[in-house]
């Protein structure tokens, strides 16, 4: 589905089960428990954005992988790139393929990792055969000369699924 209307749905999730911890805690029953992770969620998030630091950062990124959005880094023609979320000292350069189908319904096709990240305006992605086409720009230093050398490079990547 779309990634924003998936968004918007987890947040509705999220204030529903703050509510129904408000709502549940007076004659106090064993399913509490179960709604009070989302007002401590709630509480480590407005904690983690007043303080900082790293403690409250890995606790917040635990937390909240159920509802953390993905990020389009490449969208064209029929193919949406998406960065994984891997945590607040996660490894860099890990994305996830999909198709779009129908106007709002998307098919996951498989993950990918590169050593780089992606840049858009430098960058074309294809997918042919389950095989994504990767064009993109790479800078290499001449020592002889001592410039900069800007060359072309297309990487064909398998998609694990």
């Amino acid at each position: 589905m779309n990634t924003k209307l998936i968004f918007i749905l987890k947040c509705v999730i999220y204030l529903s089960g703050i509510s129904l911890f408000l709502l549940n805690r007076k004659p106090f029953k064993k399913i509490t428990f179960y709604y009070s992770y989302y007002l401590f969620s709630f509480i480590v998030l407005i904690l983690f954005r007043i303080f900082g630091g790293i403690f409250l950062g890995l606790l917040s990124s635990i937390i909240l992988f159920p509802i953390y959005p993905k990020e389009v880094k490449y969208e064209k023609d029929n193919l949406k790139v998406y960065e994984k979320f891997t945590g607040f000292l996660g490894a860099c350069c890990q994305y996830e393929i999909a198709e779009n189908k129908l106007l709002i319904f998307e098919k996951i096709c498989g993950k990918i990792k590169i050593e780089e990240g992606i840049e858009t305006e430098k960058s074309e992605i294809k997918m042919i055969n389950n095989v994504i086409e990767y064009k993109h720009k790479i800078k290499s230093y001449n020592y002889e000369s001592q410039m900069e050398i800007e060359t072309d490079t297309l990487e064909k990547i398998e998609l694990k699924k």
